[in-house]
């Protein structure tokens, strides 16, 4: 598929499935056989596993104490409680941390605990356990500290802790390392001793399940707080975590989180409809931005409060923070991309820093790159008192960056993460060190980088099949996400209709699309984000388009509508850039080959187009020249001699795109071909004359004879090949000793060369695309 940004990988069915199908609704599935095909795709094929995967109210809870040293650790929280130790929660500064933290707050509280907490200041403090504020908060009194979402890696503050006599119990779901801390009891669902049956938890999942082995019992409190920290943590979606966020989401419904509710208030959320976009588009946001910007606790008291006037304060500054995080988002990500435009190719890893850049958005930023180039990308920001770099990356499928951070941890001072998400401090000495190593492993692994991201379709389908009720019966196998996703459908050569931009920059697309000309149903699309990709394609083309499935409420109306992930076509695209002037974006196309006739045009632009890019005479090209060619975009910005060069390159390479320019210096379409009688007009003119200079006196001889130049500087030569004239150093003379035997001038060779070039002319400039376009695809079939 030609401007498909992804590899698609299509379902393949089967009479088996057809059997399947039958089967299930034989027992008494009572739902339509797009969905039934999907929930085979999925993996679903007996009755019990679909009603399982559809079941909106789960109640898969694992015992909590099947966690390694769970036992352990609620002993000494006992012990710490019966005997009114100070417990110190030591939580994160994300929503996961945030919420966590929460969990066991209010647990702790429960069974009264003299017990505080503490979230760390992203900039001051970092991530995970600190020396310094280990000692501080022992020094104050601090007897038993208990981590949430970090500590997984925070040996030396554990350490200091032990030594100054205080137990730390270390509660984490991050990715271990090959060593782990020493500490009092370490609660992890993926502890290498430990038999956790589901070993994807979230921190706040974690937290979750210390508060279910303290209290017995699971509150309905704390779920709406774990499905937050579940959803904003981005971990799988099945297992314990579908009943975690199924059943935090329907608490949500009815929260008596006073913060809260003004939060969602603000953002006209209507509760009934509080769904995982809410937590994923609103209330996660919100929670990161305070922690992104600096002190977190302001949003852990957001959820906590009861008081209406703080609450009110609250959401308000929360409210800020995210306006301005969002603005410092904006800012950055325009600098690295200013940078990458001026960078000779894409590199394989994307690796910046900036001294002003703020540490705590570096990873959105980091992703919308990710997104935008398909690199892993490494951002920094560059601490100048403290002689080191602090970052945040995120990878593409195709690389684990959590590896490749293992691979190089000489020249790194702490890393941590997993396979798509990490955080990295490198010291100044190190840093050169560190972005050469980097560079080099992404070099190694050039090929899986470029490789397409695959997209695994679940179904294709007609459109006719698209109606309100299927997309109901999809929703049932939510909540989507990580390991769960949204399923994606494939509408096949679909025809346009209403396609327009939208938005206030112009960067969305809206339309619709029908199987044909003549079908009854229209659905409509949306494509965010993806106005280049859709760029040159019109009403009435035909296309391929994937995306998932929701439901449109516009005045009470309930209707289907398409959410565009990605577009292909089966053909090249082509696009018109032909006018009097070259279009400047047409210069700045990437990995493209220019096509020209004259040398000195080619010679010019070379120089002026991105490097990634080539220049091409006609003349050169041939079957050796095209053999290593690895672009996928032609530019035609002059017509050829011949129509036929200009067929043989398009048939040579699968292009995705070709953009057309045929910009024409002297129009010979538009000048027409000479007559017998201007022929005759100007032999005897010529029969009268001296030698004279042809371009200096070419002005003047079109206004005496009263023909056009471009096509007197044809007849001249056509009287050339015709033995009429000679021409020496510019100079034309009248050949009176030229054989008087009858000359046919339209079958000379001037004649000929000049008809083919009107021919070409009049297609590639004259012509609209698509007639164009039909036809290249003509003599392609003829050929």
């Amino acid at each position: 598929m030609n401007l498909a940004k992804y590899n698609w990988e299509l379902p393949t069915h089967s009479q088996e499935e057809t059997k399947l199908i039958e089967e299930l609704q034989m027992a008494g599935l009572k739902y339509s056989p797009a969905f039934l095909r999907l929930c085979i795709e999925r993996g679903f094929t007996s009755k019990d596993q679909v009603e399982q995967a559809i079941n909106q109210t789960p109640q898969l809870y694992h015992d909590p104490f099947n966690l390694y040293q769970m036992d352990i650790a609620v002993e000494r929280l006992q012990e710490a409680v019966a005997n009114g130790e100070q417990i110190l929660i030591y939580g994160d500064y994300d929503a996961d941390g945030i919420t966590s933290t929460l969990i066991l707050f209010e647990t702790l509280e429960t069974i009264g605990a003299n017990v505080d907490y503490y979230l760390p200041n992203r900039i001051t403090d970092g991530y995970g356990p600190n020396v310094a504020r280990y000692e501080e908060f022992i020094a104050n009194g601090v007897q038993l500290i208990l981590t949430c979402d970090n500590g997984i890696a925070g040996h030396e503050a554990i350490a200091r802790a032990k030594e100054l006599g205080v137990d730390v119990i270390v509660s984490d779901h991050h990715e271990m390392q090959a060593t782990l801390p020493d500490a009092y009891a370490i609660i992890h669902p993926k502890h290498p001793e430990g038999d956790y049956p589901f070993a994807e938890l979230s921190g706040a999942g974690v937290a979750l399940k210390i508060s279910h082995a303290l209290l017995d019992e699971i509150m309905p409190e704390v779920v709406e707080l774990a499905a937050i920290g579940t959803l904003c943590d981005m971990v799988s979606l099945t297992d314990e975590n579908r009943t975690i966020v199924l059943g935090g989401l329907q608490f949500l419904k009815d929260t008596q989180r006073l913060g809260l509710r003004l939060l969602l208030e603000t953002q006209q959320v209507e509760f009934d409809k509080i769904d995982v976009d809410t937590v994923g588009f609103v209330i996660g946001p919100r929670l990161n931005a305070i922690g992104r910007l600096g002190d977190p606790t302001p949003a852990l008291k957001l959820l906590q409060t009861f008081d209406e006037e703080m609450a009110q304060q609250l959401v308000v500054l929360i409210n800020e923070k995210n306006s301005e995080r969002q603005a410092i988002v904006k800012q950055i990500q325009q600098e690295v991309e200013a940078r990458i435009d001026l960078l000779p190719e894409l590199p394989n890893v994307i690796v910046e820093s900036g001294t002003d850049w703020h540490a705590g958005v570096l990873g959105i930023v980091a992703s919308r790159l990710k997104e935008k180039y398909n690199r892993p990308t490494i951002l920094f920001q560059h601490l100048l008192d403290k002689q080191e770099l602090k970052g945040s990356g995120r990878s593409v499928d195709q690389v684990n960056i959590f590896e490749w951070l293992q691979s190089i941890d000489q020249h790194i001072s702490y890393y941590g993460g997993h396979s798509q998400a990490a955080g990295l401090t490198v010291n100044e000495n190190s840093w050169e060190n560190f972005k050469e190593a980097l560079h080099s492993l992404a070099n190694k692994h050039e090929d899986k980088i470029n490789q397409p991201e695959s997209l695994k379709i679940d179904a294709v389908l007609p459109v006719s099949e698209i109606e309100v009720d299927f997309i109901e019966e999809v929703e049932l196998l939510g909540p989507f996400g990580m390991d769960n996703p949204r399923p994606l459908f494939v509408f096949e050569d679909v025809l346009v209709k209403n396609i327009r931009l939208i938005g206030a920059d112009k960067t969305h697309v809206k339309l619709s699309v029908s199987e044909n000309q003549h079908a009854d149903t229209i659905l409509d699309c949306v494509a965010f984000s993806k106005a280049t990709q859709f760029e040159g394609i019109q009403n009435e083309d035909t296309l391929s388009l994937v995306g998932t499935l929701s439901l449109n409420e516009w005045r009470n109306k309930v209707s289907p509508q398409v959410m565009v992930t990605d577009m292909g076509i089966a053909r090249t695209q082509w696009l018109d850039y032909r006018s009097s002037r070259i279009a400047p974006e047409l210069l700045q196309e990437t990995a493209a080959i220019y096509v020209f006739r004259h040398s000195k045009l080619a010679a010019y632009f070379s120089e002026r187009i991105p490097s990634s890019s080539q220049v091409m005479l006609y003349q050169e090209v041939n079957q050796e020249s095209l053999e290593t060619n690895t672009k996928e975009k032609l530019i035609i910005m002059e017509p050829p001699q011949d129509i036929d060069s200009l067929e043989f390159l398009i048939k040579q390479t699968e292009w995705s795109k070709i953009y057309l320019g045929s910009f024409v210096q002297e129009s010979k379409y538009t000048a027409g071909e000479p007559t017998r009688q201007e022929f005759a007009v100007l032999y005897r003119w010529l029969s009268q004359q001296s030698s004279f200079h042809f371009r200096q006196s070419l002005s003047k001889m079109s206004e005496v004879l009263k023909i056009h130049q471009t096509r007197l500087k044809l007849m001249i030569v056509v009287f050339f090949e015709a033995e009429f004239v000679t021409i020496k150093d510019g100079f034309v003379s009248f050949n009176t000793a030229h054989s008087k035997e009858a000359v046919d001038l339209f079958a000379l060779p001037a004649i000929e060369k000049y008809r083919r070039e009107m021919q070409t002319e009049a297609l590639l400039n004259y012509q609209t695309i698509s007639e164009i376009e039909r036809y290249f695809e003509e003599n392609e079939v003829k050929s």
